[in-house]
């Protein structure tokens, strides 16, 4: 360039660094990193100076020169009268740098509130925001569409609301029809007269090793299936296929778990015709769980460059990604609403829970109990969770076994031995109904390495064990 010439030129450049101390228990502490570790050039010589307010005492220093993670100390520090001058004693290399440490005893600065320090953390990392504002604004829809009407007061009552069948109530219960509300459908089919429960007991070695099988039986005509609910016939169909007439739990393994959807949505189509929902609850919890992959893909795609552009940690952009979703992921739960006619029909079934639960007590002594009372409520009572109080009311009082469950009983039949073998028989149908076909294959990720034992990064930063290093100088070894 025509008139170029060498010069040297001094940039002075000033500004102000908030939180750029740090304290400790046992010093408060000027931790800089001078140069920075990026550069692409070789530094000759770097430099700084230290100035110090008067009255600090216990002043101690410490210096690291290196790459990221070095803990090296390459640099000489010098008394100086009101501070200190640090003076690199080797060239340092490319995307080398150095970081200083002055320390002094504690108690001489006030130290930042909890409050300060956070306003601080927020400005400096205001993608921190959005999980608080994902926050207000799922509260706010939940609080506007997401609430049942208000409950009035829950009173005793001694039957299910509008003939509900143990499934329905059980899934209005908590809006989702689990596996125990779909085995307490099984079991109340055979208290109604439909099926019939019978142990299968193993012989020989299978006896101790094997788990109790349970074989189910048809007892009615399938032209009597036309008087049950939609779900009670698919329940009847996925387990006797269109031929069968009995079936053991084991044998429904890999295949009864594809009729599984239609159950289920067929308990929630039969609440939504009875007016208890204006939504199916499925279909908002899932519309709700799509929304938490949409933030998150969102979030992380657009939230890590944008972290980067800002020069804002990684970390950052991720909490932020994560934060964001989890109040949409926590709300997705509670926000299917009932209607008012729903809310009354809740009200009514926690009122059935609880005399089911405390039919033992002083409360209910004037009520008379018969062994068909006992049947007809066990398929509510295992629904609700509470079978072992119902049955516990009854102990005492019968002593034959109900014709449709066929089982042993050592010592004679007790009601407490029936629901403890409905629990099993429950748990053993669960697991069938529920079990898919094995994969045919381990995962190659996790056996053909996947993640490797060793990571990429080289160290912690400036000052890696720079806590020891900085308490164990006094300030008679520094150079005069």
């Amino acid at each position: 360039m025509p008139g170029a010439a060498n010069a040297v030129r001094t940039v002075v450049i000033r500004y102000r660094v908030p939180n750029g101390l740090k304290f400790w228990q046992e010093y408060e502490e000027l931790y800089w990193n001078v140069t920075g570790d990026e550069w692409e050039i070789p530094i000759r010589v770097a430099t700084a100076t230290i100035l110090l307010p008067p009255g600090l005492d216990g002043l101690r220093t410490a210096s690291w020169t290196g790459g990221y993670g070095a803990t090296e100390d390459g640099a000489r520090a010098t008394k100086i009268e009101d501070g200190f001058y640090f003076e690199t004693t080797g060239q340092l290399g490319y995307r080398e740098g150095v970081t200083v440490a002055v320390a002094w005893n504690p108690g001489v600065l006030s130290r930042p509130s909890f409050l300060y320090k956070t306003v601080l953390l927020l400005k400096a990392n205001w993608l921190l925001l959005l999980p608080i504002l994902s926050l207000g604004f799922m509260w706010k829809t939940w609080h506007a569409r997401g609430r049942d009407p208000r409950r009035l007061p829950i009173a005793p009552q001694y039957d299910s609301p509008d003939g509900l069948t143990p499934a329905q109530a059980g899934t209005l219960l908590d809006n989702r029809p689990d596996m125990g509300d779909i085995t307490a459908a099984l079991v109340d089919l055979a208290v109604r007269g439909f099926v019939r429960i019978e142990e299968v007991e193993e012989s020989g070695i299978r006896k101790w090793f094997a788990s109790t099988d349970y074989r189910i039986v048809r007892v009615r005509g399938r032209d009597s299936w036309d008087e049950l609910q939609k779900h009670e016939r698919r329940l009847l169909k996925g387990v006797f296929g269109s031929r069968k007439d009995e079936a053991l739990l084991s044998d429904l393994q890999a295949e009864f778990y594809t009729q599984l959807p239609e159950i289920k949505s067929a308990i929630y189509e039969e609440l939504m015709d009875r007016g208890y929902y204006t939504h199916r609850p499925d279909k908002t919890m899932e519309g709700y769980m799509a929304g938490v992959v949409v933030v998150l893909v969102v979030g992380l795609a657009g939230g890590v460059p944008l972290a980067g552009w800002l020069q804002m940690s990684l970390f950052t952009a991720i909490l932020s990604a994560v934060g964001s979703a989890v109040p949409i992921f926590v709300f997705g739960f509670l926000m299917p609403a009932r209607t008012g006619r729903g809310t009354r029909a809740l009200e009514h079934i926690l009122g059935f829970e609880e005399f089911l639960d405390r039919v033992e007590s002083d409360r209910y002594e004037r009520i008379e109990k018969t062994p068909e009372m006992f049947e007809k409520f066990l398929p509510y009572a295992m629904a609700f969770g509470v079978e072992k109080h119902w049955a516990s009311a009854f102990e005492g009082m019968l002593s034959e076994a109900p014709s449709w469950y066929v089982g042993r009983w050592d010592g004679g039949f007790r009601p407490l031995y029936l629901t403890n073998n409905l629990g099993r028989m429950s748990s053993t149908a669960g697991t069938a109904m529920s079990t898919g076909p094995r994969s045919s294959g381990g995962s190659g990720f996790i056996s053909g390495g996947g993640f490797s034992g060793g990571g990429g990064f080289s160290g912690g930063g400036f000052g890696g064990g720079r806590w020891g290093r900085l308490v164990g100088v006094r300030s008679d070894q520094v150079a005069p």
